[in-house]
């Protein structure tokens, strides 16, 4: 397998962006109640998306996990990618938001929702304590940042695939072992969303899964995916429609299908190859934008003003915070890493 060759000529970077407006886009017509901005939903779907993003890190943690010199070296780099700009989110919004609250701002850093916010979020069990005392109570929910619940399914996703590869190592069966991964995580799905009416355990580690171990099977196929890519391109895209499209709740194609047309796009778009070159502003696009459009609404500017002009001033905000997180935060701890692999490794 010609690692070069994946780590340089692909559009990850413009596919990670592409999801993350996408989810940006779908949160702002929900969470801004403006009927002008319903067209949105026509042409945005965060639950795709995070399918998306969760293919893609199938595919670049397994790739990262081969070449990464070791386990601890693998754990380390994965934390310094997820949680710097995650800590620094949870204490922003605790701390920058306090401004906005309804409560003193004695008040508000003497009660103890406001830390149970903090302790929870800390530690990823957002649903526990997603709200900060007197702030988004009239919005269409209190939450800070109801984004935020997919990092601890990503975080999920590391923790266990040292333990997928090992079972394949052991077996030597990669693709029996992610089969009975993926129709686990389907069945999962199907009992806890459509059985027990549980949608909110449906979405946990164990649903997503599937789109996960589909990244790992592409990269693991990676040379036969590309010498093959049209035809399977071209059933997938049927297959993915027919899914999309039927009442059917359980579909087993539906992953592999959506997994196959994300990671051959990634590798056929050349165009895009370069759109990461400034830097990866796909994170911090992602855990800022539900705040902010949170904070927008409580102050109802979607209706004192154009709500297409505040759409666009809200977009720019959030890129001015993205930038800063990815150059302030994010960036440092990552060029860390690579001294600290560099320097093992001489």
């Amino acid at each position: 397998m010609n690692l070069v060759k994946m780590n340089s000529n692909n559009c990850f970077d413009f596919l990670r962006f592409f999801f993350a407006i996408n989810i940006v886009l779908s949160h702002l017509w929900q969470l801004s109640q403006s009927k002008s901005l319903f067209f949105l939903s026509y042409i945005s779907d965060s639950g795709i998306a995070v399918k998306g993003f969760f293919v893609i890190s199938g595919f670049l943690v397994a790739k990262s996990y081969i070449t990464t010199p070791s386990l601890k070296f693998y754990f380390l780099k994965r934390a310094k990618r997820i949680l710097p700009a995650y800590i620094f989110v949870v204490l922003i919004s605790v701390v920058g938001l306090s401004f906005f609250s309804n409560h003193t701002v004695f008040d508000y850093f003497t009660t103890s929702n406001t830390y149970s916010y903090l302790g929870w979020n800390l530690i990823f069990l957002n649903f526990v304590h997603p709200c900060l005392p007197g702030l988004f109570e009239n919005n269409l929910m209190c939450a800070v940042n109801g984004a935020l619940w997919t990092i601890k399914v990503e975080e999920g996703f590391y923790l266990i695939l040292p333990f997928i590869f090992y079972s394949i190592t052991k077996l030597k069966r990669a693709t029996l072992v992610l089969f009975l991964i993926y129709i686990g995580s389907l069945l999962y799905w199907y009992l806890m969303d459509s059985y027990l009416q549980k949608p909110l355990l449906a979405k946990q580690l164990p649903g997503y899964l599937c789109y996960f171990v589909v990244g790992i099977f592409l990269f693991l196929n990676f040379d036969r995916l590309q010498h093959y890519k049209l035809r399977f391109f071209l059933v997938a895209t049927a297959l993915f429609l027919v899914s999309f499209f039927s009442q059917i709740k359980i579909d087993f194609f539906y992953p592999a299908a959506f997994g196959i047309i994300v990671i051959v796009s990634a590798y056929s778009l050349p165009f895009f190859n370069a759109f990461g070159k400034y830097g990866d502003f796909t994170y911090g696009i992602y855990i800022f934008h539900f705040p902010l459009i949170q904070l927008f609404r409580q102050y109802n500017l979607f209706e004192k003003h154009n709500p297409y002009f505040v759409a666009i001033v809200l977009l720019f905000v959030l890129f001015v915070a993205a930038v800063f997180s990815w150059f302030v935060v994010e960036k440092r701890f990552l060029d860390r890493y690579k001294i600290a692999v560099k320097a093992i490794s001489t």
